[in-house]
């Protein structure tokens, strides 16, 4: 996620009531140590506004941690249902689209766990780089490209996030030095295929990276 990309989905939240916002289950959350301390503006931008609220939050991952409540797999029927037993209004599924084997099967299950005057909030990628976790699928879109996938929703809001290129990017966001950056693009001998996500990456030093994002609502 970026920091830009935080900032909207806030602005977004801040929109709906309580009762329109909780209980909220959000789908691949990674780890607490990820949320507040490899990109912190995910705790200070999105889950701290919402704690503030106290409403109940559920944080759902593929793979057990730290700070994950559940753990399962979307496209699973019986682990639907148990997610579905908790009463979501709201659902969030960031940068998540692109690290699913089927983004169709995907927006499914969504629309499967959704409730009637649920809502959905979603972000994903419209131009970035390969990242591999675990699986990158490929799937870039624009907002309305994106909500093509959903045709029983209606679109509330939708966006285009220009978060600039690397050099203007919040620091917990660019992992590596650009001297490190540099020196890594001259080692392809050394860890073949993490070499070949530096390149992927290195556009970013100048392209601008963005992300699109959606509030669905199933009335």
């Amino acid at each position: 996620m970026q920091w830009i990309e935080a900032k909207w989905i806030r602005e977004q939240l801040a929109k709906l009531s309580d009762a329109q916002l909780f209980p909220l289950v959000d789908l691949g959350s990674s780890t607490g140590t990820f949320r507040t301390a490899v990109q912190p503006y995910i705790e200070t931008e999105v889950f701290a506004p919402l704690r503030a609220r106290s409403g109940p939050i559920w944080h759902v991952d593929c793979k057990a941690g730290e700070g994950i409540d559940l753990t399962g797999d979307l496209l699973d029927a019986e682990f639907r249902e148990r997610l579905r037993a908790l009463g979501p209004r709201t659902i969030t599924a960031f940068n998540l689209i692109m690290h699913v084997l089927d983004p169709h099967a995907f927006a499914r299950s969504l629309v499967e766990l959704l409730p009637r005057d649920g809502w959905l909030v979603l972000t994903g990628p419209e131009r970035l780089p390969r990242t591999l976790d675990p699986v990158d699928n490929g799937f870039r879109a624009t907002p309305e490209k994106a909500a093509e996938l959903f045709p029983e929703l209606e679109v509330i809001a939708s966006a285009t996030l220009d978060a600039g290129n690397w050099r203007q990017w919040h620091i917990a966001e660019r992992g590596r030095s650009l001297s490190r950056t540099l020196l890594r693009l001259g080692t392809p001998f050394y860890r073949p295929s993490e070499w070949w996500n530096v390149v992927h990456q290195a556009p970013y030093l100048v392209r601008h990276l963005r992300t699109f994002g959606l509030v669905l609502h199933r009335t």
